[in-house]
């Protein structure tokens, strides 16, 4: 299906939150605009599942155009799948059925105590769908991927020049299931918890870019979590929201001060389709074929509903209200 204006020239930049196993609603909405005639990507910026889902998408796309990087997504998840299944012999001591005691003892478990694999599932899909010669070539589509310094608590951006394979990593590397990433002289986390995802650099140096941001992270949950799973997946969220509404302060700030600056925002939301209610939160550490093709395809019916409804206003408006969505709830205001 191809939207009324499908022929005329697509150029989003594409801000990729992380999600773990709701990163397979990105790979559902990358794979409809790849179908997108007109569609091209421009810088991409992801963390967490986002810089998989950025990295395999950059590197194929820079090998083998829209169909390379389709197939290269798929293989992401196939291998997601495969390393899932590695790591689930770990924890079936500690499941009874349908209740995952190994989700609430999570937060009381060292990586560095359970799992004996250490890095390697992270090495193994990154291996599969990565090539950083290639993400560092001229004409690839501009990657750019953070993670947080444990020494320091500053978030890093890795970009074209030093983008590399343990960098990748690094964006995704969850606390409380891998062990660190060594980086020169400093110990590496998930890039979520410094910024979901870094937002500058998709604007930074041009007077106009149109930014599509793929959200996995709800901006509001009405219950109050009472498990330790899901105090701990709440504690992550509501940094990540505070995260993402300094980056969108910051990005609003300079629409107002610089003439000719302007940044339009637009968003697909997984939280807001239809069926996200039935997500417990624990699902971001599922794996599983079927329930990542359920989330792909939420993703491809998502991004058809967002390409019907706004494609037209790419290049001329934002198809969000930054202030009213991020910004007032939060009580941050723009000078």
């Amino acid at each position: 299906m191809t939207s009324s204006n499908a022929q005329d020239p697509l150029r989003l930049n594409l801000a990729l939150q992380g999600g773990g196993a709701h990163g397979a609603f990105t790979w559902g909405v990358l794979d409809r605009l790849l179908d997108e005639p007109g569609f091209t990507p421009d810088r991409i910026s992801g963390s967490s599942a986002g810089a998989l889902n950025g990295a395999a998408l950059a590197t194929g796309y820079a090998k083998g155009g829209p169909k390379g990087a389709k197939e290269n997504l798929a293989l992401l998840w196939q291998r997601v799948a495969e390393s899932g299944a590695m790591m689930s012999m770990l924890h079936v001591p500690l499941r009874k059925p349908s209740l995952g005691v190994w989700d609430d003892a999570m937060p009381l478990l060292s990586p560095y105590q359970t799992n004996i694999f250490a890095l390697e599932p992270l090495r193994y899909i990154v291996d599969s769908v990565a090539d950083a010669r290639a993400l560092n070539a001229d004409g690839a589509p501009a990657l750019f991927v953070n993670a947080v310094s444990i020494n320091t608590g500053a978030s890093r951006t890795f970009g074209p020049g030093d983008l590399c394979r343990d960098a990748i990593i690094a964006s995704a590397c969850a606390p409380f299931m891998f062990q660190a990433v060594q980086i020169g002289e400093e110990s590496y986390w998930d890039g979520s918890y410094g910024g979901n995802p870094i937002l500058r650099p998709l604007y930074e140096g041009r007077a106009g870019a149109d930014i599509l941001l793929v959200e996995l992270t709800p901006l509001g949950r009405a219950e109050t979590p009472t498990t330790a799973k899901n105090i701990l997946n709440r504690i992550n969220e509501i940094a990540s929201i505070n995260a993402l509404a300094w980056e969108l302060q910051q990005l609003e700030a300079l629409n107002r001060s610089r003439p000719g600056a302007t940044a339009r925002m637009h968003v697909i939301s997984l939280p807001e389709t239809e069926s996200f209610s039935s997500f417990e939160p624990s699902t971001k550490r599922t794996i599983g074929c079927a329930l990542f093709q359920a989330l792909r395809r939420r993703g491809i019916g998502a991004c058809d509903e967002w390409l019907a409804e706004n494609r037209h206003a790419v290049g001329r408006r934002s198809t969000v209200d930054v202030e009213k969505r991020y910004l007032q709830p939060h009580g941050r205001r723009v000078a």
